[in-house]
């Protein structure tokens, strides 16, 4: 198994994008430090009609492969803020690497999109 970790990290695991309702995100995906573990690390940014952008969350979750992983970045109420789950299944060749993010401005769901990527070997 070591010697396919060091092959995938080997790999330019890219990241992929998405532009939705003023907001635009982005999930890299990267082998963890224990087999079958990959850190995933998403960028929610948000675009203003002028074009200006700010970085609303950076979260980065350590996952098991085939166990999905959870992180929340919200006040009290979970009425404002960034909900984002992962999920890296190890497919024969490569990765399937699935994420969704939630973005909740008082209380309404301003954004939720999943991406998915399959990264081969």
């Amino acid at each position: 198994m070591k010697k396919v970790m060091m092959a995938m990290a080997g790999l330019a695991l890219g990241a992929c994008m998405t532009a939705e309702a003023g907001y635009r995100t982005e999930a890299t995906v990267t082998p963890g430090a224990e087999a079958h573990q990959y850190v995933v690390q998403i960028k929610i940014t948000e675009v203003a009609k002028d074009g200006k952008t700010d970085v609303l969350s950076t979260p980065k979750v350590t996952v098991k492969a085939g166990e999905e992983s959870k992180i929340t970045v919200a006040d009290e109420k979970e009425q404002n803020g960034v909900f984002c789950t992962a999920l890296v299944k190890e497919i024969e060749g490569g990765i399937e690497a699935v994420t969704t993010v939630v973005v909740k401005e008082k209380g309404t769901e301003k954004l939720n999109t999943t991406q998915s990527v399959t990264l081969k070997k």
